[in-house]
């Protein structure tokens, strides 16, 4: 009688461990010390302008939560690109909620019998209870193998191991749910979190044009666009902004929303949320070039960051818009 007590007290411990074994080395993807979650869809029987049409219906339907929208479509490319966010449940009962806000960015590139998904840029926002401003983390030092799990790579961590099993299976429900929109089938077939229905249409940008070399700005330095220190973009989200049209210099947006850099079909982008009745939206037009003007706070001296931009797409949110812009150049005081 002992003995079977003994195992009935063990039996939840070896359950939970077989559970994890999918969430040890390697569930967490990294390409070049970026986390990467890439899924080829294979559909042999379809064109690429095929693919491509279920790929944009599914993507319109499966991200249409608050947060998540496509912002970037080229037919003629076959490509899609998508703001992601969602809430990460850990644990729900009646006196307490455990989630947080997960945000990423998704590329659909569609060829001709297949799309190729990635899901990259994932970022966390986690409100401690004691603390008025949540946690931020990113995936490469959350929840990678190297901050994950144990020496032995044999278990994960307490602290951030849920984030590890939230992510993986959301990445895997996804995947699961683009295969679907196929006709293909997955190991773990998951429908869409919510019904599919046409979401806003989104105006992708003209296809664009070459852009001349900028003359060098006196005073500043020039970085590549895929080689600004990350510890310089930390800094922008506390750092006032304003939106400048190329030749436009009286045209000024102080209003807009730094929403962050990123990568998108190979090119380093910035985003930014700005007002439809803008004059500096108006000016840009829809592939316009335009610059972003870092300042430090409260202050009025010459910027010490800016950032020309020339604006690939964008959607609509509300009364406002995302712009998301190809970063050509990027100056340092």
């Amino acid at each position: 009688m002992k003995q079977l007590l003994l195992l009935a007290l063990f039996i939840p411990t070896l359950l939970w461990a077989q559970d994890d074994s999918k969430y040890l080395a390697g569930a967490v993807p990294v390409e070049n010390g970026k986390v990467v979650f890439t899924k080829e869809i294979n559909a042999p029987s379809y064109s690429k302008d095929e693919v491509y049409d279920r790929m944009l219906d599914w993507a319109n339907g499966f991200f249409n939560e608050d947060g998540s929208r496509v912002v970037y479509s080229d037919k003629a490319k076959g490509d899609i690109a998508v703001a992601g966010q969602t809430m990460l449940v850990f644990q729900s009962t009646a006196l307490s909620l455990d989630r947080t806000k997960m945000s990423y960015r998704v590329t659909l590139e569609c060829e001709s019998g297949k799309c190729i998904l990635k899901a990259a840029g994932i970022r966390y926002e986690y409100n401690v209870s004691y603390q008025r401003e949540p946690e931020k983390y990113t995936a490469e030092e959350w929840i990678t193998d190297k901050y994950c799990l144990n020496k032995d790579k044999t278990k994960l961590n307490r602290g951030n191991g849920k984030f590890r099993r939230k992510t993986v299976d959301f990445m895997d429900e996804m995947s699961a749910a683009a295969s679907a929109a196929l006709g293909t089938q997955t190991v773990a077939a998951v429908a869409p979190t919510a019904p599919v229905a046409p979401a806003q249409a989104v105006t992708p940008a003209p296809a664009a044009q070459p852009v001349a070399p900028v003359p060098a700005k006196e005073g500043y330095v020039a970085f590549a666009a895929d080689k600004v220190p990350s510890t310089l973009l930390q800094m922008l989200p506390e750092s006032d902004m304003q939106v400048v049209p190329a030749g436009k210099p009286d045209t000024k947006e102080t209003s807009a929303e730094w929403k962050g850099t990123g990568n998108m079909f190979g090119k380093s982008i910035a985003s930014i949320v700005i007002g439809k009745d803008s004059p500096a939206y108006k000016e840009i037009g829809d592939n316009g070039t335009y610059s972003l003007s870092f300042f430090k706070k409260g202050e009025n001296e010459a910027a010490w960051l800016i950032i020309d931009c020339r604006k690939q797409g964008e959607t609509a949110e509300g009364e406002r818009m995302t712009v998301i812009g190809e970063i050509v150049n990027v100056w340092m005081k």
